[in-house]
């Protein structure tokens, strides 16, 4: 797994939050009382391109879940996740593990290099 990959987590994670919450509206013409009046219709979109596009980033974000969760290096994946899920800054992890941010971000970086 790359870097590029895992910095896409959040962003992948915030398209499929859109996706899944947006309210798309039309208006439509009523005419159950016998004359035209409009209506606004609103609700999720369901169309054909949109539910590819959430499958497909479902699919994304599972495989980045499967790697985390695959890794046997606590530390690292601890790091994983707050970065990359949580989307933690350097700082909110070092404060959070007690080492420097320096440090933190080292040894992700050793860890991803050899991966």
């Amino acid at each position: 797994m790359t870097r590029e990959q895992l910095s896409s987590y959040h962003d992948l994670s915030v398209r499929l939050h859109t996706l899944s919450t947006e309210i798309v509206g039309d208006t439509a013409k009523d005419y159950t009382s016998g004359f035209p009046h409009s209506i606004a219709l609103f609700g999720l979109a369901h169309d054909d391109k949109t539910r590819k596009e959430v499958k497909l980033l479902r699919e994304k974000i599972s495989a980045l879940d499967a790697y985390i969760d695959g890794i046997a290096d606590v530390r690292a994946k601890n790091l994983l996740d707050m970065h990359y899920r949580k989307n933690m800054t350097w700082w909110q992890i070092a404060k959070r593990t007690g080492r420097s941010f320096t440090a933190e971000k080292q040894y992700l970086y050793n860890f991803l290099k050899k991966a």
